[in-house]
């Protein structure tokens, strides 16, 4: 039959003319899209339950006694990087490269932690009555660290470990189960109690349970922990720990300049808005844990490889710090009405403290730039530079500008010079390897 042929030019019009299936009209998001909804999605669940949670306990325990346990909180944040000597974080880079080193790799965290939390616990402690103390017994503050650092260590320890094996809805849930045990036993506890020396031993307990059946829950998914010491990954754990404890300092450090600058109810309002840009950080650290073992495959090929895909997520990372920022400047209006009047600074503090969430979030990309290439320890020293300088930025501002105002300026010049001193860094690299 030929072409001109009516009949057959009729079919044709037909098919032409044929409405075509709401199937094939189907949008198909994008892979890495898919997996950072599915993992933000718990997430968002978990950092509602977070914000209630510190409502309660702010509320629970008043401005000055929340003050007082934020510095806690904050110093328990910098020392559970120290915990393990960096060991997640080879766990990361070695379960990425060959899935069937985990058990060996989870055995040696196991062992890590049981080594280095006794002493790293002591020690926070006695920097916390260092000076004369914080207007608590030192047992109240052993107590309250020991808490804030088994929960954070193992909740983290587990995220990484799901991360490496490609379960970022998994990571996520982990999120979503530490929220929600650390609720409940403030729900229990402020029903009928208010004092900061009973809430750390709650704290404590909570901790140790959430521990036992994250420990569980790994070992029956992916196997039973053995339990060796490997020369090799003890030395580059340090790196790892170094940078993300330096990391871990400029981000909380603030809290503990202000303690000795401020009277506690300052402290107290300034640690709930500083509480609220945790929170933002969320959506922020669930990208950059997606992304984290990419950047150890693409290293295989140098830090070329690395840098082409640091740059190739700064749309994303930019357009997830913005959003964060966003969220928490409209979160911060509401503040005072749920903690009460006394927490009314809050508000300022959380809305001028999110202007740093953007920041954080490149340099992530550029820092995990330097590790992925094998340049940990030059990440590290960097690192450890930015917390001296960002402590020091903070100092003066305190002097100039005067407590809160010039905590928050520190803050905020600290984050910007460490964000151009790690790209400037990595590029100077790339051309000292280049071939």
């Amino acid at each position: 039959m030929a072409a001109s042929d009516p009949a057959n030019a009729a079919m044709l019009d037909q098919r032409v003319a044929r409405p075509v299936s709401p199937r094939r009209r189907v949008v198909r998001l994008p892979r890495g899209v898919l997996r950072y909804g599915q993992a933000l999605g718990p997430t968002g669940i978990a950092l509602a339950l977070q914000f209630v949670t510190f409502a309660i306990t702010a509320r629970g325990l008043g401005v000055i006694a929340f003050g007082l346990y934020a510095t806690v909180t904050a110093l328990a944040a910098i020392l559970i990087e120290l915990i393990g000597c960096g060991i997640s974080d080879v766990l990361v880079r070695g379960v990425a490269r060959d899935a069937k080193s985990f058990p060996r790799h989870f055995g040696q965290m196991l062992v890590a932690f049981a080594a280095t939390f006794p002493p790293v616990l002591l020690a926070g402690a006695g920097l916390l009555m260092l000076g004369g103390g914080l207007a608590m017994p030192f047992a109240v503050a052993l107590i309250g660290l020991a808490g804030e650092m088994i929960a954070a260590r193992f909740a983290a320890s587990t995220e990484s470990i799901l991360v490496a094996h490609g379960d970022m809805p998994g990571a996520a849930l982990v999120r979503v189960v530490t929220a929600l045990t650390r609720l409940v036993s403030a729900l229990c506890f402020f029903a009928v109690a208010r004092a900061l020396g009973l809430w750390v031993w709650v704290v404590l307990a909570q901790s140790i349970v959430l521990a036992l059946g994250l420990c569980l829950y790994v070992a029956c998914r992916y196997g039973r922990p053995r339990f060796v010491w490997s020369a090799h990954d003890f030395r580059a754990g340090p790196a790892f720990a170094v940078n993300q404890t330096a990391r871990a300092l400029q981000g909380n450090i603030d809290r503990l300049v202000l303690a000795g600058f401020a009277d506690p109810a300052a402290l107290g309002a300034y640690a709930a808005g500083a509480r609220l840009l945790v929170v933002g950080l969320f959506p922020i650290q669930v990208l950059t844990r997606m992304l984290y073992p990419e950047f150890f495959r693409r290293g295989v090929s140098g830090i070329a490889a690395t840098r082409a895909y640091a740059r190739s997520q700064v749309p994303a990372m930019l357009a997830t710090g913005l959003a964060a920022f966003a969220a928490v400047a409209t979160a911060a209006q509401i503040l005072p009405h749920v903690l009460g009047h006394d927490f009314a600074g809050s508000r300022q503090a959380a809305v001028l403290l999110a202007g740093a969430l953007p920041l954080i979030g490149l340099q992530y990309l550029a820092a995990d730039t330097l590790t992925g290439a094998g340049h940990q320890g030059l990440r590290a020293a960097l690192a450890i530079g930015a917390s001296i300088g960002s402590g020091l930025l903070m100092l003066g501002g305190v002097q100039v500008l005067g407590g809160v105002n010039g905590v928050v300026a520190g803050f905020l010049a600290g984050h910007a010079l460490f964000l151009v001193v790690l790209i400037v860094a990595s590029r100077l690299v790339a051309l000292r390897t280049a071939p």
